[in-house]
């Protein structure tokens, strides 16, 4: 009787690995460049955050069921923006979880989407001896694409709040972040 229950078992696996519905996982890395833009609105108008590119670097994974999957991420971005209208700079280091469904085309290329869950890890600037407190929405949104040739990717991908987040320092204000990236990775 066990040897029966460990055959049908067996069988089980088999049947569904060779039809695709056991997902297959990879893990891998990936860093690149990304230019963060905003929608810096305040009661002062001559001040403006400048748009500015910045870098990062996280790990990945895939469970892939034929052409579709599901890709988590967690990455980690720094980057650096100059304030017009007063001297100063503001840094926003930030860790995203993007949880992504994705279409496999080709073997080669694959388009992802879906939400992104992000946490500050230090945000901070200084501007005419203010300080900057950057509280940003917790759930936004990314869209992009992937080529793979091998164990080797390139990848873009635009990321969305779905909300204005408030500034409090030199000012008070609403600011709405957007993010282009282009990346390299690598699978294991």
């Amino acid at each position: 009787m066990k040897r029966l229950l460990v055959v049908v078992v067996a069988l089980l696996v088999v049947t569904q690995a060779s039809a695709g519905l056991l997902p297959k996982f990879r893990f891998g890395i990936k860093a690149g460049m990304d230019y963060q833009s905003n929608s810096f609105k305040s009661s002062i108008t001559e001040l403006d955050i400048e748009s500015n590119s910045g870098w990062f670097a996280g790990v990945h994974g895939e469970l892939s069921w034929g052409a579709f999957g599901l890709r988590p991420e967690v990455v980690y971005s720094h980057n650096k923006f100059g304030i017009k209208g007063a001297e100063g700079e503001l840094i926003l280091n930030k860790l995203d979880v993007p949880v992504l469904l994705q279409v496999r085309f080709l073997k080669v290329l694959a388009i992802h989407a879906g939400p992104t869950f992000s946490v500050m890890t230090d945000t901070n600037g200084t501007t005419g001896g203010a300080e900057w407190n950057f509280k940003r929405p917790t759930v936004g949104y990314a869209v992009g694409a992937e080529a793979r040739i091998w164990k080797i990717a390139v990848s873009a991908r635009y990321n969305g709040t779905f909300k204005k987040s408030t500034i409090l320092g030199y000012s008070t204000g609403e600011n709405k972040i957007s993010t282009f990236q282009i990346g390299l990775g690598y699978y294991f």
